[in-house]
């Protein structure tokens, strides 16, 4: 087999793949080279999708040993792609951005997620562009459970029902809640906004005022309760704090990064570290 026929197949069907972006062509590149080299016929078409983060081929052959030739190229190339970067093909992961699951890497990861702030003029901006200015805003309203907030610029935006929303997934979203005046939410709505912020306490795994109901709203761990199911697991509280904590310090998920700029919560300048290097190799030997 020539090497100028495996080329030529090569690149003819590299654009027989609908994927985001070009991160993902070497491996298709290697994936065709397979194809090629395991029995393909090379007048035949190869065609291929991004599909949950993934690199799908559904190519099929009659012939049941060429099959699970190819059914073994494709399986090895969908493991690859989930380590791969759709955009720039460095060590990527998958990871969910509004609402879809894509793979990228920590970079391009961080382009695509909502960063949100507010400005010393009081501007809300996402992406470092204004979406509203606090001064302009006309309601306010959030949801039973305080996680989702929706902002109104004018009565007409009201009676339209147009509103801007924002997360608490986003970083920010809980000074954003805090920075807005109480009287334009609903009467029914100010007292538990008002209550949240005033009864906060400090979480021991992360340091960070921002335990409520006993759960912490910057990292997301339960405090430490003699319940049978902690008892069971931790034994005590320094064992549980310190595997949560070793959780947030590993940052798997690139969490930590995300909230990087979060300001929402002051954090205890008197806040303790439990975990020592050893406790860290052994938690990364289990989990890792």
């Amino acid at each position: 087999m020539k090497q100028e026929d495996i080329d030529r197949f090569v690149e003819r069907n590299l654009k027989n793949f609908s994927v985001n972006s070009t991160g993902w062509n070497e491996i298709i590149r290697q994936m065709l080279f397979e194809f090629a080299i395991g029995g393909w016929n090379l007048e035949k078409d190869v065609f291929g999708k991004e599909k949950f983060g993934e690199l799908r081929c559904y190519t099929y052959s009659e012939n049941p040993e060429l099959n699970e030739t190819i059914k073994s190229i494709t399986g090895k190339y969908l493991a690859l792609s989930v380590e791969t970067c759709e955009i720039c093909g460095s060590e990527g992961k998958k990871r969910g951005v509004d609402s879809w699951e894509t793979t990228l890497c920590l970079n391009h990861y961080l382009d695509r997620k909502s960063i949100l702030d507010i400005d010393d003029n009081l501007n809300i901006k996402i992406r470092n562009k204004i979406v509203l200015n606090m001064k302009d805003i006309a309601k306010a309203e959030v949801d039973y459970d305080l996680q989702r907030l929706s902002l109104y610029k004018n009565k007409l935006a009201v009676h339209s029902n147009e509103a801007k929303s924002f997360s608490w997934q986003e970083p920010n979203y809980y000074l954003l809640l805090r920075t807005i005046p109480l009287h334009l939410f609903p009467a029914d709505q100010q007292k538990e906004i008002s209550e949240l912020f005033q009864h906060l306490e400090y979480c021991e795994i992360c340091g960070h005022k921002a335990v409520h109901r006993k759960s912490c709203l910057r990292c997301h761990h339960d405090q430490w309760n003699e319940s049978s199911v902690f008892m069971e697991d931790y034994g005590e509280k320094s064992n549980y704090i310190k595997a949560c904590q070793m959780d947030v310090f590993t940052d798997e998920d690139d969490y930590g990064k995300y909230f990087k700029y979060d300001r929402s919560f002051e954090k205890s300048p008197d806040h303790q570290i439990l975990f020592s290097h050893h406790d860290l190799r052994e938690y990364e030997k289990i989990h890792f």
